[in-house]
This record gives structure tokens, C-alpha cells and sequence, in this order.
């Protein structure tokens, strides 16, 4: 298997060419054009399993298996969110994501979805989402990704996570006490501690809500 990030920056497509055999687990949705030797399975991975990911992750219940039957061929995944994907090589420690980052992984990767816990209480839908095994990785974000080596503490605005891995600790806390700042995700971070690397955003959903805010259309009522 061999890929290729096309249009790589702000609106990037990840093309995978399958030699016969080969297989990549993918985000239900995110297949945007194939060669037709592709075949695709669509299960749940697991009554549980697709469960997790509905109820905890807000994601699709079922997730897509493509396999390439006899010939090599081509699949183009596309994210829902305008913005970089990138490629992440596991050697079994885990790496964990914020909501919505993962795309696809090749088999030999296990992802599963788990409870954040108090520190995560004001955090992104609660959970995060866990990656580990040996393979390839495939995750997106809004915006472009930069990467961050952190030595000792680093402070993360929670609209700008992306991933981190495991060998870190972050505490999810409030930079204020404005109920406004409450409700429109603004003023949360995470504090990391240790050594280990931090993915960011350079875009924030949050801020873009924010700034859309005063333009609202309001409808007359009748």
C-alpha cells in the first residue's frame, strides 16, 4: 500500500493505492472517488464497537473496509472539515485524538473511543479517541496541522487540539469565569506536562461560531 496527500494545506485529499489484498479501514462518508477494482465492506467492527463511536465519538456507527479485488486501484478519502490531513506511522504507543480528527488507519491500527474523565469534563464531546498498534494513521483537522515538541508544561487552547501522544499528561481546565465564554467553548485549554508531541490547528470551529455569531440571520416570526 502506498499513499499520497494531494493538494496538500487547507483543502487536502488522501489518494491510497491498493495493490490486490491490500486494505485500509476508513470513516463511513469520507470515500470520494475509486478505481472500480475497489470493493467495499461496511460493518460496525463490533456491535460495541459501533456503539462507542456513535454514542461516545458523535461519529457514524459503521465504519468502511476497502479492499482492492484482483488489480491494483485507487481511493480518494476527503474529510468533512476543510483542512490538512496527515499521516501518523504507530509503533504500538498510543496516540490520542480530539473528536472528529480521525480519518482512516491501515490494519494492524486499533481505535477505540474513551471516556476523558473529569479532567476532560469541559473538553470536546467528552471523550477522545485512542490509537494504538503498528501502521499508519490517517487523521485531519480544520486548518493546517503543526506539530509541537513539548519539554516540561505547554498550554493548548482546547479549539486548537488536534492529537498528542500518550506519553503525556493533560489536565482540561477554565481560563475564565464569563458565562459567555462558558457557552461558546472559549476559555478552556489544556495543559500538557511532560515530553512527548502536541498536534495543533491552525483554525478554531469555536472562533469561526464566535465570529459568525452578530451576522445570525433572524427570521421574522409570522
Amino acid at each position: 500500500m502506498n499513499y499520497q496527500i494531494l493538494t496538500p494545506g487547507t483543502f487536502s485529499a488522501l489518494e491510497v493505492s491498493l495493490d490486490p489484498g491490500d486494505k485500509i479501514i476508513t470513516e463511513a462518508g469520507t470515500m470520494a472517488w475509486m478505481d472500480s477494482s475497489i470493493q467495499v465492506k461496511t460493518s460496525s467492527g463490533g456491535m460495541m464497537a459501533g456503539l462507542k463511536r456513535a454514542v461516545l465519538r458523535g461519529d457514524s456507527f459503521f465504519q468502511n473496509e476497502y479492499t482492492s479485488a484482483g488489480q491494483a486501484g485507487k481511493i480518494t478519502l476527503v474529510a468533512g472539515q476543510p483542512g490538512e490531513i496527515k499521516a501518523l506511522e504507530l509503533k504500538g504507543a498510543p496516540v490520542i485524538l480530539e473528536r472528529g480528527a480521525y480519518l482512516a488507519h491501515t490494519p494492524g491500527v486499533s481505535v477505540d473511543a474513551k471516556f476523558n474523565g473529569l479532567k476532560g469534563f469541559f473538553a470536546e464531546g467528552l471523550f477522545v479517541v485512542y490509537a494504538t498498534g503498528t501502521g499508519t494513521l490517517f487523521y485531519n483537522a480544520y486548518g493546517d496541522i503543526l506539530e509541537v515538541d513539548v519539554q516540561g508544561d505547554y498550554i493548548v487552547d482546547n479549539g486548537y487540539a488536534v492529537a498528542w501522544e500518550s506519553s503525556l499528561n493533560y489536565t482540561v481546565t477554565r481560563t475564565g469565569r464569563k458565562i459567555r465564554t462558558f457557552l461558546f467553548g472559549d476559555g478552556l485549554v489544556i495543559r500538557f506536562s511532560g515530553h512527548g508531541k502536541v498536534w495543533v490547528q491552525s483554525r478554531s470551529a469555536y472562533s469561526l461560531a464566535n465570529f459568525m455569531h452578530p451576522f445570525r440571520i433572524l427570521q421574522k416570526k409570522d
